[in-house]
């Protein structure tokens, strides 16, 4: 008889015998000791190596060692996790291959969510500026009792550093290729007992790395931003805790990153924009009701301007007159959110059942409008949209360590949507959608270094409508998506060696999709109309496995790897087109591998050097082009030297130069050759080096 093994069941086999075999070999080599590391985007801090998710944890060390001033530089560091352009700063994040791709006319689910100090980003990445971050921690995987329909496929929650009880700051200052400048500082320090504060700005420069070479300049795709946070903590040291966090960013930033001849060369005459002014303030109440109860209040209010547009035609009047159009398209976002989230955490006076159960019970509410202004060289008159989304929601999860060694955690979230829309166009439609999501989980800690889970979640994302009056009725409505994710994770810690692998089943069902449907028009340029519609099934599956080890008081190693078979199926004509088949095919942005391998060494006291190599598989860039990326593999470098309180870091990325793209598309734009359809990309940043001093006082 002949046995065959399923992607997943392999995956589950490998788990075992990779944990099995890296621990036996190296628990007992080392008698260094790794720090505890502490998740918080959940409902109660944790050890993240005794949390039954697969989660990583992008802390302080490393933002510094890559140089890193915005979420896009490090989130190749986790595995599984992917981004595309576009822009000029990625504000669209895929995990697991799931993840929005743009924003155009319409309103566009997001299933990945994006937090800054419990305030929703979702879709507005480019506010992630890194500086003053403690950590970033990346959730995979459904969140849907946390975080509801923000976090289908997981979740990014970044947290700023807190407030000290004495006084602290740095001060930063570098210098990069591309003309490129950055100064901030950070200061904290106590008012009194109980109140203490903390502040930051930040200010970053750069030309960028194209040139325009028919307006001869090299500063069309810059970046210029400015983010600035405080922070105030009041603490009676009895049972009250107050955070108060304040932050503004102002990103003004070019957009002018497509070449009629596919390189970093471009010939724009109306270069475009990518420009976002946000200001948000969050406040985090903690207050214990008595012994047993614990009162959490999180509100938040944020205001966003966001501008981005691009010169369509990516060319100049005159490069071909028989054929040329001109065009440009901007996008205007007056956006706005306001929640308020109430939950009641048990203490440890409130455990229930025999004391063995902690319990957590809440209400959340948010408003989110975004008002839209579409000034686009085709329209007669500027589109404008109005669109506003009411979301309640109720949840409650139990803990409960019913035996010495295991824990089983139940939790369930209801959410209801209700959303109105209206354009200029006379569309309108109003929508509700009530959703249920949650998880099951099973977790085994046989001793003090070993941990295993088992876990079963459920997440769901808002349906909508096409509002496009192009769009055929029977297209007009999307319905909502869901995904149960099946989850198998061991993690171990001790002695200098921390090790996490994970095994998944993604099961999707009504599956999202955006496609564009194509529109040539009489001058031979292309309109692209956002489509989205529900395929019927998906599945993303694979490995994540995330390994640190502390070779000796000198030397430490550190590697990711993320494997991963992401694909849906769709209906559409035969190549004949005389009948409705259903074809497979594999998602976009969702390289089959993912992989980071790196290392610090200290060579003495004051001196301090690291490397890495990361990479991926190259992977489609839309769910309906063939255009694909290309496979990469990046070198990275820093080199420290202490000088008194003075930290001199000489750092580079993308070390060896490579080419490679963040985005693509296949169409014809090019009118010099008459339009003739060709793959055309988007490139990521070339060879980066600098050198940056932090003063520490």
């Amino acid at each position: 008889m002949k046995f065959t093994f399923s992607p997943l069941a392999k995956a589950f086999i490998t788990t075992g015998l990779v944990a099995s075999s890296i621990t036996n070999l190296y628990a007992q080599e080392s008698e260094l000791q790794v720090e505890v590391i502490e998740i918080h985007g959940d409902f109660r801090s944790q050890n993240i190596y005794t949390t039954p998710t697969s989660v990583s944890i992008i802390g302080a060390e490393t933002i510094d060692r890559r140089e890193a001033n915005h979420l896009e530089a490090i989130l190749n560091t986790a595995p599984n996790v992917n981004f595309n352009g576009g822009s000029n700063r990625a504000r669209f994040v895929q995990i697991r291959g799931l993840g929005a791709g743009s924003e155009y006319n319409a309103p566009t689910n997001y299933p990945v969510g994006l937090y800054l100090d419990n305030v929703d980003f979702s879709s507005m990445g480019t506010a992630a500026t890194l500086y003053d971050i403690d950590q970033v921690e990346i959730y995979r995987g459904p969140q849907g009792t946390r975080f509801g329909a923000s976090a289908l496929a997981g979740l990014i929650y970044l947290k700023s550093n807190e407030p000290t009880a004495y006084q602290s700051g740095q001060l930063t200052l570098g210098l990069a290729n591309y003309n490129s400048q950055e100064v901030g500082i950070a200061y904290s320090n106590a008012i009194s007992d109980n109140w203490l504060y903390r502040v930051s700005a930040y200010r970053y420069f750069s030309d960028g790395f194209i040139e325009n070479t028919y307006l001869d300049r090299r500063d069309t795709n810059d970046r210029n931003e400015l983010s600035m946070r405080g922070k105030l903590r009041y603490d009676n040291q009895n049972n009250i805790v107050w955070d108060l966090t304040l932050a503004h960013v102002d990103i003004d930033n070019g957009y002018d990153a497509f070449s009629l001849d596919n390189n970093r060369n471009t010939l724009s005459d109306q270069p475009g924009q990518d420009k976002q002014k946000s200001t948000s303030i969050s406040s985090d109440f903690t207050y214990q009701l008595s012994s047993a109860i614990e009162l959490n209040a999180i509100a938040s209010l944020a205001t966003s301007d966001i501008v981005y547009g691009y010169d369509e035609d990516w060319s100049y009047v005159g490069i071909a007159p028989d054929w040329e159009y001109s065009s440009t398209d901007y996008y205007l976002h007056d956006k706005e959110n306001k929640s308020l989230e109430l939950r009641f955490n048990s203490t440890e006076q409130g455990l229930i059942f025999n004391g063995s159960t902690e319990w957590v019970a809440g209400v959340y509410w948010l408003n989110s409008t975004d008002d839209l202004i579409r000034q686009y060289t085709y329209l007669d008159a500027d589109f404008t949209s109005e669109f506003e989304n009411d979301k309640q929601a109720a949840f409650a999860q139990i803990d409960s360590q019913f035996a010495d060694n295991w824990k089983l955690t139940l939790g369930a979230r209801y959410e209801s949507h209700d959303y109105s829309y209206a354009n200029n166009d006379g569309l309108a439609a109003d929508q509700s959608y009530d959703m249920l999501g949650g998880k099951m989980v099973l977790g085994y800690r046989p001793n003090s270094q070993d941990y295993y889970y088992a876990a079963v979640n459920r997440g769901y994302m808002a349906g909508g409508v096409n509002l496009d009056g192009s769009v055929a009725a029977e297209q007009r409505v999307f319905e909502p998506e869901y995904l149960v994710n099946y989850e198998f994770g061991y993690k171990y810690q001790q002695n200098g060696l921390s090790l996490a692998i994970t095994a998944f089943y993604m099961d999707r069902e009504d599956v999202q999709l955006t496609r564009y449907n194509e529109l040539l028009r009489e001058d031979g340029s292309t309109e692209f109309t956002p489509l989205t519609t529900n395929a019927d099934t998906g599945y993303s599956q694979g490995i994540e496995a995330e390994l640190s080890w502390m070779l000796t008081a000198e030397t430490s190693l550190y590697a990711n790897l993320g494997l991963l078979d992401a694909k849906f199926d769709f209906q559409t004509l035969s190549d004949d087109e005389s009948e409705v088949v259903t074809v497979k095919r594999e998602l976009s942005q969702a390289p089959s591998y993912t992989y980071l391998v790196g290392f610090n060494h200290s060579v003495s006291s004051n001196i301090w050097l690291s490397a890495e190599v990361e990479g991926k598989d190259d992977h489609y860039f839309s769910d309906i082009y063939e255009t694909r990326s290309f496979k990469t593999n990046l070198v990275n470098a820093t080199v420290n030297v202490q000088a008194g309180d003075w930290l001199f870091k000489l750092w580079a990325r993308n070390l060896l130069d490579k080419t490679y793209p963040i985005q693509g598309f296949y169409f014809g734009n090019d009118p010099r050759d008459e339009y003739t359809a060709k793959n055309w990309y988007q490139y990521a940043e070339p060879r980066r080096f600098g050198v940056t001093a932090e003063l520490s006082f």
